[in-house]
This record gives C-alpha cells, sequence and structure tokens, in this order.
C-alpha cells in the first residue's frame, strides 16, 4: 500500500510537473500568478529536491554526467572573469544569468534522480492520453477562433493569420503541441493519426517554420522505427542530411544569422563575434549581452555598440535583444565557452546513441528541436528548454525497463 501511495504521488508530482511547464506562460497571464515566475519557482523546488535526494539516499551518476557538470563549472567561471575583463557588475544580474543557463541542468538532473527506474515507461499510456487531451482541446479552440476570432491576431507569416490561441505567443502554441504529438509516438501510432493531423494543423496555423520543419523530422523518425531492421538510430545517420540541410538553406542561413544589415537576429551575430574578440578568451560575462538581465540592466555594450539605433534594439523597446541563445554565449562566454558548450551538447548526442527504440526517437527529435531552437531564441532559458531537458533525464533514468521496438506494438496492434 505505501508503494502504491508513492507511485501514485510520483504519477501525480509528474503531470503536475509537465502542465505547469507546457502551461507557465498561460498561468503566467492571469493576474494572481504573474509574479510568481511559475518556470523559475517549479526549477528552483526541483534544485532542493535533487539536494534532498542525494542527501537521504544517493543515485549514482553517470561518467558523462560529472563531466556535463565540469563543464558547466568552467562556462560559469568564465562568466565571472568575463565581468572582470568587461567591468560589467550587479550580483543581483550576474545571479540570475547564472541562474538562467543552469536551470535546464537542474531539470536534468531532476528528471534522472526523482523518479525511480523504470517509471517513465510505466506512464507512457498516460502520456500518450494526455496528448489526446491537449491536442484535442486546442484544436477545438482553433475551429472557435478561425470562426469568431476569441484571441485576435494582426501578425501574418507564410500567407496565413499566426494563431496564438491561449499563449502569448505561437512559437508556445507550436512547442505545446509538439511535445503532444511526440508523447503519441511512444506508443500505438497508427491508433493516435487523427491526433496528429490536429497537431500538424495547430502547428500550421501558428506558423512556426521550425515546428514545421521538425513534424517532417518526426514523421520521418516514425517511418525510420518501422521500415528500420534495427532498433537504434546511429548518430552517424544525422551527419548527410544535416550536411543537405545546410548546404541547401545556406543563403538563407547566411542572410538571416551572418550577413544581414537590416536582420536583428544578423546583428546579434554580428555584435557577439565582435564582442567575443574584444574581451577574449573569456568573453564579456553575465548580463552583458543577449541575456534576459543584460536587458533589464541595458547593457553599456549596447551603448557602445550603438543598438539605440535599431528598431527593436533600444531601451523603450529591446523585444530583439534576447532573441538568441548562441548569439548570447558567443559574447558572454567567448570562444573557449562556446567550446565547452559545443562539448556538452557532443556528450548528450553520445549518451541518446546509446539508447534505443522509442526511448531513443523521443530523446533524439526533442534533443535536435532543442538544439535548433538555440539559434532562433533563448530556448534553454525558458520553460521549454526545462521540460526538454527534464524529459530527458527522466528517460535516460528509465533503465529498469528498457522498451523495446516492435512494429506490431507501435503499428500493427488491432483496433479493438
Amino acid at each position: 500500500m505505501q508503494q502504491t501511495r508513492r507511485d501514485q504521488v510520483a504519477t501525480f508530482l509528474f503531470f503536475a510537473f509537465i502542465t505547469v511547464m507546457l502551461f507557465s506562460p498561460v498561468l503566467e497571464n492571469v493576474p494572481v500568478l504573474s509574479s510568481l515566475n511559475l518556470d523559475n519557482m517549479v526549477t528552483f523546488l526541483c534544485l532542493g529536491a535533487i539536494l534532498l535526494f542525494q542527501l537521504k539516499q544517493p543515485k549514482a551518476w553517470m561518467a558523462q554526467e560529472y563531466l556535463i557538470l565540469a563543464l558547466l563549472l568552467i562556462i560559469i567561471c568564465l562568466g565571472i572573469f568575463g565581468n572582470t575583463v568587461s567591468g560589467i557588475h550587479g550580483t543581483k544580474f550576474i545571479v540570475l544569468d547564472m541562474w538562467s543557463i543552469s536551470k535546464c541542468f537542474v531539470a536534468y538532473f531532476f528528471g534522472r534522480l526523482a523518479f525511480k527506474p523504470g517509471f517513465f515507461s510505466s506512464q507512457i499510456d498516460r502520456l500518450v492520453l494526455y496528448g489526446k487531451w491537449v491536442i484535442g482541446i486546442l484544436f477545438l479552440l482553433l475551429l472557435v477562433n478561425l470562426v469568431y476570432p476569441i484571441w485576435p491576431s494582426t501578425e501574418i507569416r507564410m500567407g496565413i493569420k499566426t494563431q496564438y490561441l491561449i499563449f502569448p505567443h505561437a512559437t508556445y502554441l507550436s512547442a505545446t503541441t509538439f511535445f503532444c504529438m511526440l508523447f503519441l509516438g511512444l506508443k500505438n501510432v497508427r491508433h493516435n493519426i487523427p491526433f496528429l493531423a490536429m497537431g500538424s494543423i495547430l502547428i500550421f496555423f501558428a506558423a512556426r517554420n521550425k515546428g514545421l520543419i521538425f513534424i517532417a523530422i518526426y514523421f520521418f523518425m516514425l517511418l525510420f522505427q518501422h521500415y528500420a531492421k534495427t532498433k537504434s538510430f546511429k548518430i552517424s545517420y544525422l551527419i548527410l542530411p544535416v550536411v543537405t540541410l545546410v548546404a541547401s538553406f545556406w543563403e538563407v542561413i547566411d542572410t538571416r544569422l551572418l550577413s544581414s544589415t537590416t536582420s536583428a537576429r544578423s546583428l546579434l551575430y554580428q555584435a557577439a563575434f565582435k564582442i567575443a574578440d574584444m574581451y577574449a578568451p573569456f568573453g564579456a560575462g553575465f548580463a552583458s549581452f543577449g541575456s534576459g538581465s543584460s536587458v533589464k540592466n541595458y547593457s553599456s555594450l549596447y551603448d557602445m555598440l550603438r543598438f539605440y539605433d535599431y528598431y527593436g534594439f533600444t531601451r523603450d523597446n529591446p523585444q530583439y535583444l534576447n532573441d538568441s541563445y548562441i548569439a548570447m554565449f558567443i559574447a558572454q562566454f567567448g570562444y573557449i565557452g562556446i567550446a565547452c558548450f559545443a562539448m556538452i551538447l557532443v556528450i548528450f548526442l553520445l549518451m541518446i546513441n546509446r539508447r534505443s527504440g522509442r526511448i531513443q526517437a523521443f530523446t533524439l527529435v526533442l534533443f535536435l528541436y532543442a538544439v535548433t531552437s538555440l539559434f532562433t531564441e533563448l530556448y534553454l532559458t525558458t520553460n521549454l528548454g526545462v521540460i526538454t531537458f527534464f524529459f530527458i533525464g527522466i528517460a535516460f533514468g528509465d533503465e529498469g525497463r528498457r522498451p523495446d521496438l516492435r512494429k506490431e506494438v507501435l503499428w500493427k496492434k488491432p483496433f479493438h
């Protein structure tokens, strides 16, 4: 009975965490909850839980995880040294920036340590049902909004009016739908095709290019699972598609991220490399460029770079100043910092490569979605980065019962 009660509590906490993280942008629009900063508050509670679990009953970590922590510590030290060199101070803002780059790792270790082996596999049926409910409700809201615009939008992308629905930005609608589509891929895909179609329509009306790209990647992974003779997707399989995509879209990448004089993100990257050169090898340090704290404090680097001449980069309208995680990282932690961060990403890829079946597919698509988002937004500092690494952590801790990937489980189970 005690074990059953513990399992029920764990299940409740699991789904409460997922719901709060996915819908924190919506909840924070409620006046009573607006000041709570839910994703930070919940992640801070997770940090306390990690310390408590490790003190009460320590769990072994993988060698790669100690390396990740060591690299994160090096990055933090680089930031502190950078603050000394650049002369940008402010303890409050520096601490907030440290927390913002660390909380996704807190979520990862919480997922790894807080739940027993096999827990994630035991929740797959509930996750599928959860995904159906969320996608179903959002799809009904979309239909209503198309007929009678309760949540009006004036933004036009790809020739259609962008839908936000209950979210403050279309990115959150697209990402929430995408997470729920991934849940549906964990079991009995054939039964969930109508909901996958609804999710695809929701992402189409959210009009996010990244969301559409990852629908294609997601369905590719599902087809690979179905037709491949092996249960494991080797990371080396990604090399050719990645090289092909980069070569095909290099002109767009170069224009939007590197050489444009009008694109906001291109200006951010150009300034980031200038700052990395100016304050080599450490970078300019925390709260200096591209982060939420640097915007609140309006870093002196923005004045030095004359950002006040550009729309969206001024004190009164700083909406584009924190529009790329990678640009922020290059400026704040320099080339050494970005090399350390690249090593962390490679370590995660290698750990994913050791998995197999639906757990591997689930974590790989999540990871690729997160990495792609780093170039276009401060993904890892948001609720979406937190929930991404929470899922990767809990999936990595699911060693007690490895799921296999038999075709009859995913595709050929009869309709009854």
